[in-house]
């Protein structure tokens, strides 16, 4: 059975559960994530609550793979979507409520060129060679967090601009997600201690910028005066590697290889590294101290 084929049986499955139910409606929907990349998934909606999870099948694909049977997927799908329900009773009404909500605007930053259609159906700024686009920050917890992309269509319901949707995101990104600048081997000692040899004494030569929750960090670059303040604490221009949406690599100029060299590690970390829909871009920045100036 192939994936298409899996798909089109767990939605048989999980309608045949709720049968009877006419509250409920189960269908197959694709939603084009960052990067132009398709996901599938069920989405299960009910009267009376007004946002529909959508549950991605590609982990479910696994697990039947390795000998989970389709009932059992399917029972564990609608399981879910009751804990979702009920985890979460304030999604129903929150985006409605943009009182709640402007407090939580936030921005991120992705390709331009590679979201071409999902940038026909949402707000953003170009900036070099990315987009900067807004956000809801809902919630943050130990298990990760929950966000909401900003469309059109909810800027519609809320009778609010473009331009003043961007002024309040701008204005909450440093403080719902203040920066983290720091050395790559700090940070790779906190994610992995045994990764790093404490016994040499190196010099730093690679940085990483990224916020403190580490999730859509690259928009760190967007901070007042950040990049400033960088080639401050280095004392020299600088050069800025996109290593993914998250987070970007911090070379100084007198430590770095020609730039047409990083453009191509750059690529090919994105190929072979980087999950398709975490890829920045595969060009290479620099910061001028002199001009204070990002170029392309």
């Amino acid at each position: 059975m192939n994936y298409q084929q899996f798909i089109d049986e767990v939605e048989r499955q999980v309608k045949d559960k709720i049968r009877g139910n006419e509250t409920m409606t189960v269908y197959i929907h694709t939603t084009v994530k960052n990067n132009g990349k398709e996901r599938k998934g069920i989405t299960v909606s009910e009267k009376g609550f007004s946002i529909s999870p959508t549950i991605y099948l590609e982990e479910y694909f696994q697990q039947f793979r390795e000998g989970k049977s389709i009932e059992k997927i399917a029972e564990k799908i609608l399981k879910l979507y009751e804990e979702v329900k009920c985890s979460h009773p304030w999604e129903d009404t929150l985006l409605q409520n943009y009182e709640e909500l402007q407090n939580k605007f936030a921005c991120k930053l992705i390709h331009r060129e590679k979201n071409e259609k999902l940038l026909q159906e949402i707000p953003y700024i170009p900036w070099l060679d990315l987009a900067i686009v807004c956000f809801i920050l809902l919630e943050v917890s130990p298990y990760g967090t929950a966000t909401v992309l900003v469309r059109k269509e909810h800027l519609k319901s809320w009778k609010l601009t473009e331009a003043e949707l961007f002024e309040k995101a701008k204005a909450n990104t440093p403080i719902l997600l203040p920066y983290q600048f720091c050395p790559m081997r700090k940070m790779l000692r906190e994610i992995c201690p045994y990764a790093v040899d404490e016994t040499k004494e190196e010099e730093e030569s690679l940085y990483v910028l990224s916020n403190k929750l580490r999730n859509f960090g690259a928009a760190s670059m967007l901070y007042e005066g950040i990049l400033e303040k960088v080639g401050q604490k280095l004392g020299e221009n600088y050069y800025i590697l996109p290593s993914s949406i998250h987070e970007v690599i911090i070379v100084p100029e007198s430590k770095s290889p020609m730039k047409q060299d990083l453009e191509e590690m750059v690529r090919e970390i994105n190929e072979t590294q980087v999950e398709e829909e975490e890829v920045l871009s595969d060009r290479v920045y620099y910061f001028s101290r002199k001009e204070n100036r990002l170029f392309l």
